[in-house]
């Protein structure tokens, strides 16, 4: 009986203990996934905004805010390689395309797929995917790498 009762609390142990770590592994998915979200968010509307001064410093506020260090500072090089917004793998955008905003988690590699609906034409659409990469800083997630 005694064995019996060893045995059950072992597996209760193993069971809580497993269940804690998925719990915690899901609110700190969530918690990435909101930082991502809010970041996208804001990043979608100054984007749109008329090309100014402001705004470009905005964005750049906004990267600043986001980014690790040492992203933010490979950025200006991203854009001039690739022609068109890191973030965004587009020149411009439309605020509508925040509606189609998809994020989530690669269960395969450490990173984020974060996607939307775009035009391309008139009456074509494409979907946008990039793969975002999160570092933990502090107590806060931080953008280390788009591709």
């Amino acid at each position: 009986m005694r064995t019996l009762s060893s045995f059950l609390v072992c597996i209760l142990f193993t069971f809580s203990s497993s269940c804690g770590q998925t719990i915690q592994k899901n609110y700190t998915e969530k918690a990435a996934e909101k930082m991502l979200r809010d970041f996208y968010t804001n990043y979608f509307n100054v984007f749109v905004e008329p090309p100014s001064a402001s705004s470009q410093k905005k964005l750049e506020m906004l990267q600043k805010q986001f980014c690790t260090e040492s992203f933010y500072k490979k950025i200006p090089e991203i854009i001039e390689q690739t022609d068109g917004d890191v973030f965004l793998k587009a020149q411009d955008s439309d605020i509508k395309y925040l509606k189609s905003l998809t994020i989530s988690k690669d269960l395969q590699r450490e990173e984020y797929i974060v996607s939307y609906i775009a035009d391309a034409m008139p009456e074509e659409k494409i979907t946008i995917t990039l793969h975002v990469t999160l570092v933990n800083e502090g107590n806060n997630y931080k953008i280390s790498s788009v591709r």
